[in-house]
């Protein structure tokens, strides 16, 4: 165990294929791995928000999962002064629950939510796309063809599209919107991986054309005009009823918990 105060962690972001249950006095269950994995000098804080956010994004920690802050702890071989900074922090970007006394849990994961957060991410983007013509030519060109590329792909969703244009925001000189745009992209990772928006959905081809005609023809301000577009709830929001997913992001409600 690391003391509370140390800048440094034996920790890394652990892989957690294999598991281990802890089964607590309320009878909740939360995975953990068997034992922590070494790895090069971290803050603490830091990286046991990293590896809670990677658990909950990549699908090992699920919406309604029950969180125990001695499990957090004994996984990441931490105190628990940075698992409740990092319980926080992520509390504050919508992907953990607190409710003192009662229960700390995985945020749930809703259709309502994802909408918000593509269509925030997307005027963030937007505004980056838009800079593109006081960036290096050269760098901004690169940079579109991978979101063309994106558009052409069969199977591309709009997370596959905020992750191409979201390369926009560190050449577009307002690092305001990259700071802004961070927990926004952990929120939407976190719900685009329970409800994916297909791009090639008929009623995106309008606005994915001229999102490509503009990227072709480098018109950067047209550009970031249609990726607000596109990403926008009005666009996005028809293709909710034609998308399988599952009754958790239908509803927006809670697993029970274990």
């Amino acid at each position: 165990m690391v003391g509370d105060g140390a800048d440094i962690s034996p920790a890394t972001r652990p892989t957690m294929r294999r598991m281990m249950f802890h089964v607590s006095d309320d009878g909740g269950a939360m995975p953990v791995p068997e034992r922590p994995t070494r790895g090069p000098r971290r803050l603490l804080r830091d990286l046991t928000f990293e590896s809670v956010l990677g658990a909950i994004v990549d699908g090992t920690l699920r919406p309604g999962e029950r969180l125990f802050e001695d499990d957090i702890a004994t996984w990441l071989g931490v105190s628990k002064t940075p698992v409740k900074e990092a319980l926080a922090r992520l509390a504050n970007q919508g992907l953990v629950e607190i409710e003192a006394n009662r229960f700390t849990r995985v945020a749930p994961a809703t259709a309502a939510d994802l909408l918000d957060s593509l269509e925030l991410l997307g005027l963030l983007h937007g505004v980056a796309v838009r800079s593109a013509g006081d960036a290096d030519p050269v760098e901004v060109s690169r940079l579109a063809a991978t979101v063309v590329r994106v558009l052409d792909r069969p199977g591309a969703t709009c997370s596959d599209l905020l992750a191409a244009t979201g390369a926009f925001l560190p050449v577009s000189g307002n690092p305001l919107a990259r700071q802004a745009s961070e927990p926004l992209q952990n929120r939407t990772a976190f719900l685009s991986r329970h409800l994916a928006l297909p791009l090639d959905s008929p009623s995106l081809a309008a606005p994915v054309a001229e999102l490509r005609r503009a990227l072709d023809h480098r018109e950067w301000c047209a550009a970031g005009d249609a990726v607000v577009t596109l990403l926008g709830r009005r666009t996005l929001e028809p293709l909710l009823g034609s998308v399988p997913a599952p009754e958790l992001v239908a509803t927006g409600r809670h697993r029970t918990s274990r």
